[in-house]
């Protein structure tokens, strides 16, 4: 039988023309030599071989598994979102599949690089609607959602096409790519020179700039402005441009809004020039006279009587690596197709060479006063709230975790009626540090996974997720990997009873007023319930605790911030 594929840790082994080695270990072997440091498994029936294989060479790249394939991807997504790497997800057939797909779909929204390895059947029984089947390829599950969709074959084709899907994942645009491998080939033996392992030398730059003849055309726009407008989407934040864009605004001293829903910031929300939302910032916009969306989402709610966000008049410039994002919702003026970086540097240096006159700047800057003072007033106030109301309001809960955790903690969103004031109650001066699913996803139970990927991906930080009690709802289960692999996270449930956003919204858009045994007919409310998320996160080995003030959630945030231990803190909320 030979040798298996069994090595010391921090190195991959030297092959010998008489070394035998299975699919699976040619698998791990491919991994490894990626780069790849974790890897993201629950391991089944017709999977065993490659839970042997990982199990050899967990010293080299480490293993993170969990209860359910929803929430194992979502934290894989989290730890790619996280790190900027492609992570791999290895997910069990057709059912693992399916509970893995609202991670594809999230990927796919927020451009994070992940892949998708479902086991699938053996071939030798391929269409017989075998144990765990498939009627026909695995891959078509996920079709719409991924860069690129593969079904291997051959166990010689594992390394070559495993590299490709972490360059096409990687590569902006980034995206989900989803590759089946059916599960005889975790077992079949080879021996001698590995095939393809020639995709370890590749050495892969891409940050192309816009075209100067477009910068220029861009800049000729905006320096002419009356009131110009820079529209700072999640691809700044994404790709790591936010210095450049800091740069930008300043040279022009216009206004900056983030997207309605980022799922990243790429501009700093405690700076002079940022001003919020569209949806805070209607008057302004209706006013603009040019707009630079850079790698922006227009994301329409599809909600009666929704208008445009800009008028038509405007001239809108976009600017975006993904030529997908250059004309899709508003028609553009201009597109210009680049890297955000290196094409925002290109357009500032044209501002530099020649800059915009004081008169002008002043004009734009005067036009960041207005909505900055009403920020300003509006975290005032709520500082000003009583410490010992009862339930806690929202904006109180926000600027208390402000407080204490400020610019040092990554904080996830995932509480839908929290998320109307998160943007504006908290000053993130590194915006590096927000996250949240864009206005193309929708995925409750998001938040507590992934804020344990990025956890992960994040060692020397601490993460802190808020979550609508509905959202950890879909997901409690994943608390458990908390404990498992002694993830530090403070977990903030807010508990209002229920699905408070979907009846609040209703009353919003429908001039109505829903009383509460209506909703609790419609079950937008837990009820008579009684839900004991503290309870129950204890019975996992978290430290947890209920509060009902804000002075109470503020002592116990304290002990949380301070413990490196897994928390959870549930409050009493609006």
């Amino acid at each position: 039988m030979g040798n298996r594929l069994e090595t010391a840790a921090g190195r991959s082994p030297e092959r010998h023309a008489e070394m035998v080695y299975t699919g699976a270990d040619l698998l791990t072997d491919t991994l490894v030599r990626l780069g790849a440091d974790r890897v993201f498994n629950i391991t089944g029936l017709g999977m065993l071989g490659l839970g042997r294989s990982l199990l050899n060479r967990r010293n080299e790249i480490s293993y993170v598994s969990h209860l359910n394939e929803t929430n194992l991807t979502m934290m894989a997504q989290g730890y790619a979102r996280q790190t900027g790497k492609p992570t791999f997800c290895i997910v069990y057939h057709a059912s693992g599949t399916a509970l893995a797909m609202m991670s594809v779909t999230t990927a796919w929204a927020d451009n994070i690089p992940m892949v998708l390895l479902s086991t699938t059947g053996a071939r030798t029984t391929s269409g017989r609607d075998q144990y765990a089947a498939t009627p026909r390829s695995l891959t078509e599950m996920s079709t719409q959602f991924t860069k690129w969709n593969y079904d291997i074959t051959t166990p010689e084709r594992i390394p070559e096409i495993l590299a490709r899907a972490w360059e096409i994942a990687s590569t902006p645009p980034m995206g989900p790519v989803h590759i089946s491998i059916p599960s005889d080939l975790f077992d079949i033996e080879l021996s001698g020179p590995v095939p393809r392992e020639d995709f370890a030398r590749l050495r892969s730059f891409d940050s192309p700039s816009a075209d100067p003849t477009g910068l220029a055309e861009a800049e000729k726009l905006l320096r002419n402005a009356e009131r110009p407008v820079l529209l700072c989407g999640s691809e700044v934040g994404r790709l790591r441009a936010t210095d450049q864009m800091l740069a930008l605004a300043e040279a022009l001293g216009a206004p900056v809004l983030s997207e309605q829903d980022p799922s990243f910031l790429g501009f700093p929300t405690g700076h002079a020039q940022y001003v919020g939302t569209p949806a805070a910032n209607a008057a302004l916009l209706a006013e603009a006279d040019v707009a630079l969306a850079i790698g922006y989402e227009f994301t329409e709610k599809g909600m009666p009587g929704e208008a445009p966000m800009l008028r038509e008049t405007t001239k809108l410039v976009t600017l975006s690596a993904d030529p997908m994002l250059l004309s899709k919702q508003l028609w553009p003026d201009l597109a210009l197709h680049g890297h955000p970086g290196p094409s925002l540097r290109s357009l500032t240096e044209l501002f530099s060479d020649t800059p915009l006159p004081k008169a002008d700047r002043d004009r734009n800057l005067a036009t960041c006063t207005g909505p900055r003072d009403a920020r300003s007033a509006a975290i005032a106030d709520a500082d000003a709230l009583p410490g010992n109301q009862s339930p806690v309001p929202q904006k109180k809960l926000i600027r208390e975790v402000y407080r204490q955790c400020g610019d040092d903690w990554i904080v996830i969103q995932a509480g839908s009626t929290l998320g109307w004031h998160l943007e504006a109650m908290y000053d993130f001066d590194d915006p590096l540090n927000f996250h949240a699913v864009s206005g193309k996803g929708s995925a409750q139970g998001w938040g507590a996974p992934t804020a344990m990927g990025m956890q992960m991906g994040a060692p020397d930080r601490r993460v802190l997720a808020l979550l609508g009690d509905g959202n950890l709802m879909f997901s409690a289960t994943c608390l458990w990997g908390a404990v498992q692999y002694d993830l530090p996270v403070v977990f903030v449930v807010n508990n209002n009873q229920g699905w408070v956003c979907v009846p609040d919204a209703i009353d919003a858009v429908y001039d109505m007023n829903t009383a509460d045994p209506e909703r609790e007919a419609m079950a937008w409310t837990w009820g008579g319930a009684p839900i004991d998320f503290t309870g129950f996160a204890r019975s996992l080995g978290l430290e947890a605790e209920r509060v009902a003030t804000a002075d109470d959630f503020a002592a116990c945030l304290e002990k949380a911030r301070t413990s490196r231990k897994p928390w959870l803190i549930e409050v009493i909320g609006e």
